[in-house]
This record gives structure tokens, C-alpha cells and sequence, in this order.
């Protein structure tokens, strides 16, 4: 089974880039979907975060991410150290997911990570691609996906990774400005091409 490290900023369009390789039978991993179940289920994980950030587990024992997020988002360094304690569970979990994949005779699995490489993630993966979009595209799909204001939407767009980061670093682009069907063209491109 070969695997696909799927990347980008948000408002890019990696959902979308995600389902159309699903339509073509790839497995899809999703590592912020596998984060939010850690947050819930992964008791090892959550004691680790508890006894750096005390105080950021709720009164069932999950992981309070709003009061939590108020911690590191105010503060680089913090942020850092969760990283350091939650993304050896997350690459295990993908590791976990990849198996049952493989079992199943998948032949192409897209492991979907906004920070794939700040997180080492592209180490579990054949080949890299990010799906990219012009800054006005990602400010309006932001703002109606997460019904946010245009200047908090800009915000969220201007502190993440520039183009120039994901071309550098990965194998294949997806530019995603136009409709879907340049979408699709694009994606099955990448897919004959890992499967060759």
C-alpha cells in the first residue's frame, strides 16, 4: 500500500481533495478526526497533558480543548510542548489506521494532516502533496464554514504556512480555485501517477 500526505492551510479545500480520493477508493486517514478521538479515549495521552497544563481535563475526564487551547495559543513554547506529548499518539494511531487499510488491500491511502511536516508526519508517507488556494478563496470559505467575520477569517489565514513552504516541500500541488471538476482532474492525476 503506498500512502498519500495530504496537506494545506485551512480554507484550501483538503476535505473536498480528501472525498474525491476517497470516490477513486483510497482509504482516508484524518489526523485532526484522530486527534479529537485521543482527546476523548486515549487515557496514556491525556494524564501527559494533565500533568504539564493542569487542570484542562473536564469532569468526565476528557480533554477541556477550549481552556487548553487558551494555554498554548497565548504562548509559543506551550504550544511546542503539547505538540511534543500529543504527536507520537497521533503518528500512532495513523500507524494503526495504515494497518487496517493494508489489510484490507487498499492500494492508495491519503493521510490528511495540516501539519504533516511540522508534526514529522511526512516520514510515514510515500510521497507529499498539499492542495493550495489564492488568500481571497480561503478568507470566504472560512468565513461560511465556520461563520466567522472576514478580519478573524484573514487572521487565521496569514498565521499559517505560505505557498512557497508547500511547494518547496511536496511532491504534487492541488491548486483549488476553480470548480470541482478541476478539482477531480487534478486529483485523478495524482492518483494514476502514485499508482504507477
Amino acid at each position: 500500500m503506498r500512502i498519500l500526505g495530504l496537506t494545506g492551510g485551512s480554507g484550501t479545500g483538503k476535505s473536498a481533495a480528501s472525498a474525491a480520493f476517497a470516490a477513486l477508493g483510497c482509504g482516508v486517514i484524518d489526523a485532526d478526526a484522530s486527534y479529537r478521538t485521543l482527546c476523548d479515549t486515549c487515557k496514556p495521552m491525556l494524564d501527559e497533558i494533565q500533568s504539564v497544563f493542569l487542570d484542562v481535563l473536564s469532569p468526565d475526564s476528557k480533554l477541556d480543548r477550549k481552556k487548553l487551547g487558551a494555554i498554548v495559543f497565548a504562548d509559543p513554547a506551550k504550544l511546542l510542548r503539547l505538540n511534543a506529548i500529543t504527536h507520537p499518539y497521533i503518528r500512532q494511531a495513523a500507524r494503526d489506521a495504515f494497518a487496517v487499510y493494508e489489510q484490507a488491500g487498499c492500494a492508495l491511502c491519503i493521510y490528511d494532516a495540516p501539519v504533516l511536516f511540522e508534526a514529522g508526519a511526512d516520514a510515514l508517507c510515500d510521497k507529499t502533496c498539499a492542495v493550495l488556494a489564492d488568500r481571497a478563496t480561503r478568507i470566504e470559505r472560512i468565513m461560511a464554514r465556520d461563520d466567522i467575520s472576514q478580519e478573524y477569517a484573514a487572521l487565521r489565514v496569514d498565521a499559517q504556512k505560505n505557498d512557497a513552504f508547500y511547494a518547496e516541500k511536496c511532491d504534487y500541488i492541488i491548486q483549488n480555485d476553480a470548480d470541482l471538476d478541476s478539482l477531480y482532474a487534478q486529483v485523478r492525476r495524482i492518483y494514476d501517477d502514485m499508482l504507477r
